[in-house]
């Protein structure tokens, strides 16, 4: 990676903040439950579902009018097509919605995380982070919980500008504010098209943490943990 590279952006769930109990492990116990295993072919498409479902432009747009009930109702119902669970998707969905609804999700950052942050700030490195949650309330919440706030020199949630990834602007604004230009920064995100794509269109270097091997279509730097980031990094 470029020695210019001074400014390090990350992406927030998925990348260094994770929570328990698993959405999609629940889903998929589900479905043994109810006689229809995942195969590893259809969890993979799962899996790579839950991601494009956030950036597509048709769902982004539908999403405007939905309560929160409404919207986890309607992503459940698309995960389980997406799968190819079969039956009435109707009464699968309320199920698997009536699941997740109550849950108490608890949130971590992994040790590797916060090896990474502390390296990369020793370093001289400015640090960013961008998620887009709508909730700047909740977002903020979850910085406190996990202990993440004094690492970065800038958070920002789309629901603060009202722009989402992969739109150029969020990354425009959080470079000016860090006092930053793009073509000394990059940004480490799961999700290959919000993430990956965004930041490219931005003027970005992209980098994806991918463990699943869940895109291979990715043409970036592709970390298997958080902490790879430092090997390539002066």
């Amino acid at each position: 990676m470029s020695n210019s590279i001074r400014t390090a952006i990350f992406d927030f769930d998925g990348t260094l903040v994770f929570h328990q109990p698993s959405s999609f492990d629940i889903i998929s116990a589900y479905c043994t439950e109810i006689g229809q295993p995942l195969s590893p072919e259809a969890e993979h498409q799962g899996r790579r579902m839950r991601h494009q479902y956030f950036v597509d432009p048709e769902v982004r747009t539908r999403l405007k009018s939905f309560s929160r009930d409404q919207f986890w109702r309607h992503f459940n119902r698309h995960l389980l097509e997406a799968m190819g669970v079969e039956g009435n998707l109707d009464s699968l969905t309320d199920e698997v919605t009536s699941r997740l609804t109550d849950l108490a999700f608890t949130y971590d950052c992994p040790e590797a995380g916060f090896q990474t942050l502390t390296e990369l700030r020793d370093r001289g490195y400015k640090l960013g982070l961008i998620t887009n949650r709508d909730s700047v309330e909740g977002f903020h919440q979850v910085l406190d919980e996990t202990g993440l706030w004094p690492y970065f020199d800038l958070v920002l949630a789309s629901g603060e500008v009202g722009i989402q990834k992969p739109e150029p602007g969020i990354f425009h604004t959080a470079l000016d504010r860090l006092g930053s230009q793009a073509d000394e920064a990059f940004y480490v995100g799961d999700n290959y098209w919000a993430d990956v794509v965004g930041a490219r269109r931005a003027g970005l270097t992209p980098v994806l943490l991918d463990p699943d091997h869940l895109f291979p279509e990715a043409c970036c730097l592709i970390l298997e943990r958080i902490d790879d980031l430092l090997q390539w990094l002066p």
